[in-house]
């Protein structure tokens, strides 16, 4: 199985050159948009809870592990409407689990210690749609991961999907330096990256 700990820096380099050079002119649109939209859903859960758009972007950020973007948008809203009306958290089915579902119930709770940096995925998934081209830190998912251990433009390798927080920060020094080559920022980057690998592997788009 290929896993990050045991790719150098130069392949995981590599990897991403090559699936920022497959993207499409759509695959770059639909990455330049990508948090900008992301955002808009954030501050219409901040509008419903009477809260802030961190708070609207974590909730979505908690919600999100094995689920669709549909879903995603659907469940965080659902539940910061039962929230906002004095409901349980029971009162809501979520497409993800029900840890994941007490987390964003947390986070609307305005509960601090919810969600933190030692949680890198889901805290920089928020934090990217919160501050959209501004943020400094980047979203590292499977997706992202299966860009940096493979060029295969189908399933076909063995892939590790899931890192611990050394690995996480060399991933994203890596990309943000990438994306600066390229003078775009770090979440349009990986949005594009994002686009071009799950358009190959699955074909549409999340």
């Amino acid at each position: 199985m290929k896993t990050t700990a045991k790719t150098k820096s130069s392949v995981i380099v590599g990897n991403l050159r090559a699936w920022r050079a497959l993207a499409t002119p759509e695959d770059i649109n639909a990455g330049i948009v990508w948090y900008n939209e992301a955002h808009q859903v954030a501050q219409e859960i901040s509008t419903i809870i009477g809260g802030t758009v961190w708070q609207g972007a974590a909730v979505i950020s908690a919600l999100s592990p094995m689920n669709t973007w549909e879903g995603n948008k659907h469940n965080a809203i659902e539940l910061a409407k039962c929230w906002a009306l004095g409901g349980s958290i029971g009162d809501v089915s979520v497409s993800t689990f029900n840890a994941n579902k007490r987390k964003a119930w947390e986070i609307l709770n305005n509960n601090p210690k919810a969600l933190n940096q030692e949680s890198r995925k889901t805290w920089s998934f928020a934090k990217t749609i919160e501050l959209k081209e501004r943020a400094q830190c980047v979203v590292i998912d499977r997706w992202h991961l299966r860009a940096c251990l493979t060029r295969s433009k189908t399933r076909r390798d063995q892939l590790g999907e899931s890192v611990g927080i050394p690995q996480y920060d060399r991933i994203e020094r890596l990309t943000m330096n990438e994306a600066a080559k390229l003078g775009e920022a770090p979440c349009v980057y990986q949005a594009i990256i994002w686009c071009t690998i799950k358009r190959h592997w699955e074909g549409g788009s999340k």
